[in-house]
């Protein structure tokens, strides 16, 4: 069962930058299993469900389905206001509580043409082994074209293959 470490959201709503849990791997302590938001009304607990919802929609059906569903009203909506940064989100989560912590950077912009996009997308995690330094970009897109590492690993070889990739359609994730 996957495990949530830590996310960090920007530019979502009110929640203009905001960190819970561990997103860094030198910082931080990690999301407890079991979390209660509380705060006053208009603190922004319902908007952080709604984001990590929102994220769920983004890899399922796509940004502009999910900035569009009824209870979101649009790109627009959903950008803290007064911003003209993306939405992005960093997630740290572990597939199973020995697997090694995976990254997951995603950005959210508009087209020219007032579309959402994938602007940047990011799956990051330490080489086995490795301590210190920063993380293994195994998927780097940047407005849709980027590369990943392909092929058969061994501790010492993670990663040989650069392969390029070229998304069809930048309103998808992954």
């Amino acid at each position: 069962m996957p495990l949530l470490e830590g996310i960090q959201i920007r530019n979502y709503r009110a929640l203009h930058d905001v960190t819970l849990g561990k997103t860094a791997y030198e910082a931080g302590v990690v999301l407890p299993r079991l979390m209660a938001v509380i705060g006053g009304n208009g603190a922004g607990k319902s908007t952080l469900l709604d984001a990590l919802g929102f994220v769920g929609d983004c890899l399922t059906e796509g940004v502009e389905a999910a900035c569009d569903k009824p209870h979101r009203g649009g790109f627009e909506r959903l950008r803290t206001q007064g911003s003209t940064e993306p939405i992005q989100f960093e997630i740290r989560y572990r597939d199973s509580e020995s697997a090694r912590p995976i990254n997951y950077t995603l950005w959210i912009s508009i087209d020219r043409a007032g579309r959402p996009f994938v602007e940047h997308e990011r799956l990051r995690q330490r080489r086995r082994g490795q301590k210190h330094g920063q993380s293994f970009s195994f998927l780097d897109l940047r407005q849709g074209e980027g590369f990943a590492w392909s092929g058969d690993a061994t501790a010492e070889q993670e990663g040989t293959t650069k392969v390029p990739v070229k998304m069809t359609d930048r309103t998808t994730s992954r």
